[in-house]
């Protein structure tokens, strides 16, 4: 991006700026009607479109919090931490709202989800209009970068997954703004609130560490507008600003370390159990890549195809390398939001490729980058559009941009509409007796509508996560009270391959073709 000294007349401007402030809107609709189109399609289907099944544990944990069995699973029986504490607390009121019913819960967090996908689209907006003042369409970029980030096929489903997700993107915007901000006075109360703002993204996403940390090495280092703000003096600040930001986040680590023997939460331990020395090093590329695409997911077959991920490495370098060649034309704030994202995402990176599994939630822990990942782009459109000369063909840009949105978030609908775990939530709920124990490993959605689920991946079971560590858990679940294993069917019919499994266990249902398989105790307990 140039600067721009000699800007063009406002009536040569106003053309392209009325085409993208109607191509935003129009996205702006798109975005808001995807997210809403499930409450209309009949029955519960929005419980299906957008809850995931760890979205599903959260809602329990919330759920049971809300009508007095404290941070629990399994009908208040089994005590966990395996969450993130501030948006469970704030589902939580949405189910004391809801007298703690399950449906009216999920459809005010799912529309609390909305809203705040809303006030993320329009923070967007203001931080890069700030951020690229005085640069060649600034408010079109801006606003366009915000109406992309709303309805991108890519950003839209972890926005509505009943995580913290969306709420992560929202806080880290925040946070950025705040950081790169040097016009300020850096006075002991603004160092004092901002300590607060990081407690908080903290309690958001425990990862938040790596933002925090590049948030407060930028307050720190970076010169400010006023020559008073003398080095020593920003240190001090920052270090007040860091200890408040501790001092935010302490309740929930001695809540942690008091009742669980450990800071970092039994599902952080159980996860990276899965790990193996960078073992999602090569799918990183990939999910960068994706959010630097911006208007369409790459399909899942070619992310699976050998050859991927040294493309996708190749062009994220080259985006690198571009940054690199550009850096000497970047403003200060530019340079400080660069500092900052690289801190972010090179913590982030660092920690889920070396030290961590689950590859396949990458998508969400990457989520917060991706209005700056999708900056270039827009940026990219933007300049398209007004290098259009003649009308009829930048309106035909423009709406092959919506039409292309409109259409991978219409596939969407049809081909996800189905949650990939209610069928085994139906099977429960027509074989199993209410009072009855159900096992599994994945009973994030079966444990959300079956109440006496028991958790056995140690995510939100510490009793789990401990026969897990021992190498004792077919053993464990053979002397704990299930009556009935319930899950995918490959899971279990690699379960009954078990000697201590089919001993006390028999088939009670095995179906390929629906992909459930419930196993049931031999002799009721």
């Amino acid at each position: 991006m140039s600067s721009q000294p000699n800007a063009p007349a406002p009536s040569a401007l106003a053309p392209l700026e009325r085409l993208i402030a109607g191509l935003s809107v129009c996205l702006f609709a798109i975005g808001a009607f995807a997210r809403v189109f499930p409450f209309f399609q009949g029955g519960s289907r929005f419980l299906q479109r957008f809850p995931t099944e760890d979205g599903y544990l959260m809602l329990t944990i919330a759920r049971n919090l809300a009508i007095g069995n404290g941070f629990s699973t399994a009908a208040g029986e089994i005590p966990t931490n395996g969450t993130q504490p501030l948006t469970t607390l704030i589902w939580s009121c949405f189910f004391a709202l809801a007298g703690g019913e399950k449906e009216l819960g999920v459809a005010l967090v799912l529309l609390f989800q909305l809203a705040l996908s809303g006030l993320t689209a329009w923070l967007c907006y203001r931080f890069f209009a700030r951020l690229l003042e005085g640069r060649e369409h600034a408010r079109s970029i801006a606003l366009l970068t915000a109406a992309v980030c709303f309805a991108s096929p890519v950003a839209l489903p972890h926005s509505m997954n009943c995580l913290e997700t969306g709420a992560y993107g929202c806080i880290a915007l925040l946070v950025a703004g705040v950081a790169i901000d040097t016009r300020a006075a850096l006075t002991w109360r603004r160092s004092t609130l901002f300590g607060v703002l990081l407690g908080l993204a903290f309690l958001v996403r425990n990862d938040a560490v790596f933002l925090i940390a590049g948030a407060c090495l930028v307050q720190g280092f970076a010169p400010r507008a006023d020559p008073r703000e003398t080095l020593p003096r920003r240190l001090t600040r920052t270090t007040v600003t860091g200890l408040v930001s501790i001092a935010v986040a302490s309740p929930w680590l001695a809540f942690n370390y008091a009742n669980f023997g450990h800071i970092v939460p039994v599902s952080g331990r159980a996860e990276s159990l899965t790990g193996k020395f960078a073992s999602n090093l090569a799918e990183m590329p990939i999910i960068w890549l994706e959010y630097l695409l911006a208007l369409v997911p790459i399909p899942i077959g070619v992310q699976h195809s050998v050859w991927m991920p040294y493309v996708a490495t190749l062009l994220v370098l080259a985006a690198l390398a571009l940054l690199y060649r550009t850096w000497p034309r970047l403003r200060g704030p530019e340079r400080r939001l660069a500092a900052l994202l690289g801190v972010f995402s090179g913590g982030l990176a660092v920690f889920y490729g070396l030290f961590f599994g689950a590859g396949w939630f990458l998508p969400r822990y990457f989520f917060p980058l991706a209005p700056w990942l999708m900056l270039p782009m827009c940026v990219l459109l933007v300049r398209v559009l007004a290098r259009c000369a003649a009308p009829p063909l930048r309106c035909g840009v423009a709406f092959g941009i919506l039409a292309l949105i409109t259409g991978v978030n219409a596939r969407n609908q049809i081909t996800q509409a189905e949650h990939p775990h209610f069928q085994v939530v139906r099977w429960v709920q027509a074989n199993v007796p209410e009072r009855a124990w159900v096992g599994a490993v994945q009973t994030g959605t079966v444990g959300f509508f079956h109440d006496r689920t028991m958790n056995l991946d140690g995510k939100v079971n510490p009793d789990a996560y401990e026969a897990l560590i021992q190498r004792r858990l077919h053993e464990y679940v053979v002397a704990s009270p299930i009556e009935f294993l319930a899950d995918w069917y490959p899971a279990m019919r690699d379960w009954m391959k078990s000697p201590v499994i089919a001993s006390a266990f028999e088939v009670a249902h095995f179906d390929p073709e629906a992909n459930v398989g419930a196993l049931r105790r031999r002799t009721p307990r």
